[in-house]
């Protein structure tokens, strides 16, 4: 347990535990108790107001009144009156600091609280109280201090066992905690929150035995104790028992629907089941409780994410951005979930506004470029990766630039930028692989097939460049045996890669083996269908095999999707008109 959970434990504890008696049974046990001697002072504690001092005890009386009713301005008022005609009284002042406290004026109480007690060393009201306030001020060495004389006074004090057994466990006292806490369950071995409290710290000293031994006492004495069940549960999520974990919490959630630390933890067994739809309810559930807990629609926004559901990731992660404007993380998932959607300007502006952040941000950057490219904007992605490759120069921003550079039909520059990086970084089998792209686009084949043979020599395993140079030769009509068998390779290496299927069917149509290229060709359209060089190689085979109808219906739909190849709709309007004389 946590320090922060400790404490609050006291705190909620003794906000509980903070009703009123009545008026006439407070001032006769506070009587009492004050008509005790000090011990080793001497000193005889002053009595509670009363009616010998009429004045004092009427303004004692409306004070209290007041304060039942909740007005606690005016409680403080009459209780301040009463103090003032009774300065010796001790009772008084130790109301004055609870209504100060109750108001939020906690250094206030605190300052009334230490007066008493430098007056009355021994007061136990005042004691406390002040145990109280400097528990709540996160003073632990203090508070401990307190708690500890409250014993050495009153040894049957069960609140202050209870809360010092906590405050050395907060501290990390945990040896002292347990002989404290087990010391107190001697005398009152059926006490629910010692046995609570006793579990917990057993759980901080990871004695998970131990801790789920007094978390099940707890439970035979209130089966419906919402708060042991939730400790039982992270007991079995620590042994990695996720479905009896589970059980556990959901008993929780069913007895007490707002433990939300339950349906948090519950959640999370969820997202590692891949349960993602429970674990989003779960989540909604918290949400709908705490609107302002941004670390819920960060989770909430990211299982949005990951679920596709890119709308409510976006609200999600806007509601984070609002509470958190610098947390980078959510504005980078949210630029891609905007990009996804092919909302791009609001993309653009999310990563900008990374960028203002953190001008170092390398993901950012990337993202930005490719954002660019997605919209056309082939001129301001290069300049993100000239920027990138200043800033860490990596072969894959060169390789990025020179894709970018092909798009704007600047083959010189692409050469020269992959030329830089291989004189950079030598041998790297995607820098060569890059470069026979570009003399393929300037039709220098035997370059082309230079560098191909070099990224093979560099990776023998290159899918792409087995690929690719298998499909050049059967294209050109050489080398078909060659050919089949480099993309043979690469079909086993990447088995359901429709363009390297299609590659298949074409070296079989080139070797005149027709029934085959069709079933490759086929499957090539199921894997890719929107390709318009599968589709026409498709018609070509068909058109061999004497099927017309087929083959026009698979040049209109090469025509169809041409856009994605540059010269393509000319060549395969041609075929057509030449194929059914229109």
């Amino acid at each position: 347990m946590r320090k922060g959970v400790l404490l609050l434990l006291i705190s909620l504890y003794l906000v509980s535990c903070a009703s009123l008696a009545a008026t006439k049974k407070a001032s006769r046990e506070t009587s009492e108790t004050e008509e005790k001697k000090t011990g080793e002072t001497g000193e005889t504690a002053v009595e509670a107001p009363s009616s010998a001092n009429e004045r004092s005890y009427l303004n004692y009386i409306l004070g209290y009144q007041a304060e039942m009713q909740g007005r606690w301005d005016e409680a403080l008022r009459y209780y301040e009156e009463a103090s003032r005609l009774d300065p010796a009284s001790p009772y008084l002042k130790v109301q004055i600091g609870r209504i100060l406290l109750r108001t939020g004026k906690v250094k206030a109480a605190t300052e009334k609280a230490e007066e008493v007690i430098r007056d009355h060393p021994d007061y136990l009201p005042a004691l406390r109280l002040l145990g109280q306030l400097y528990n709540g001020q996160k003073k632990i060495a203090d508070a401990i201090r307190i708690y500890e004389k409250i014993i050495s006074i009153d040894p049957d004090d069960p609140q202050a066992h209870l809360f010092l057994g906590v405050l050395y466990a907060s501290d990390k006292r945990y040896p002292e905690a347990v002989e404290v806490l087990e010391k107190f369950l001697k005398k009152r071995p059926d006490d629910l929150m010692a046995l609570y409290y006793l579990g917990s710290v057993y759980f901080d000293m990871k004695d998970l035995d131990k801790s789920g031994e007094y978390f099940r006492k707890a439970l035979e004495l209130k089966p419906d104790f919402d708060a042991a069940l939730y400790r039982l549960g992270l007991i079995h999520e620590v042994r990695g028992d996720y479905k009896a974990a589970a059980e556990n919490y959901k008993k929780a959630i069913e007895i007490n629907p707002f433990n939300f630390q339950a349906r948090d933890r519950l959640s999370r067994i969820y997202i590692k089941e891949n349960r993602l739809k429970e674990a989003i309810e779960e989540l909604e559930k918290i949400s709908s409780r705490f609107p302002r807990n941004a670390e819920i629609h960060k989770r909430l926004g990211l299982l949005y994410f990951d679920g596709e559901e890119y709308e409510k990731a976006i609200e999600q992660f806007r509601l984070v951005i609002e509470a958190q404007p610098d947390d980078l993380a959510v504005r980078y998932y949210l630029s891609v979930a905007l990009a996804t959607l092919k909302k791009y300007d609001a993309a653009i502006e999310e990563l900008k506004a990374i960028l203002e952040l953190d001008p170092e941000n390398i993901q950012a950057y990337l993202n930005l470029a490719y954002v660019y490219s997605d919209t056309g904007r082939y001129d301001e992605a290069v300049k993100i990766y000239d920027k990138l490759i200043t800033m860490d120069a990596k072969p894959e921003y060169y390789v990025y630039k020179s894709s970018a550079l092909l798009k704007l039909d600047d083959t010189r520059a692409a050469e020269k930028t992959l030329k830089e990086a291989i004189e950079r970084f030598g041998d790297n089998d995607e820098l060569y692989f890059n470069l026979a792209v570009v003399y393929e686009k300037e039709k220098r084949f035997d370059e082309m097939v230079k560098f191909l043979k070099k990224t093979l020599s560099l990776n023998p395993d290159h899918a792409d460049a087995l690929n690719f140079l298998g499909y050049s030769y059967a294209d050109k009509g050489i080398k078909l045996d060659e050919a089949l068998s480099l993309i043979q390779k690469a079909l086993s290496l990447m088995p359901d890669n429709g363009y390297i299927v299609d590659s298949l069917g074409w070296v079989y149509y080139k070797l005149g083996r027709y029934e085959e290229a069709l079933k490759e060709l086929r499957r090539a359209v199921g894997l890719v269908d929107d390709d318009p060089v599968i589709y026409e190689h498709l018609g070509d085979v068909l058109k061999a095999l004497g099927d017309t109808a087929g083959a026009a219906d698979a040049y209109r739909k090469a025509i169809l999707h041409s856009a994605k190849e540059k010269g393509l709709k000319e060549r395969v309007e041609e075929k057509l008109q030449k194929l059914t004389g229109q």
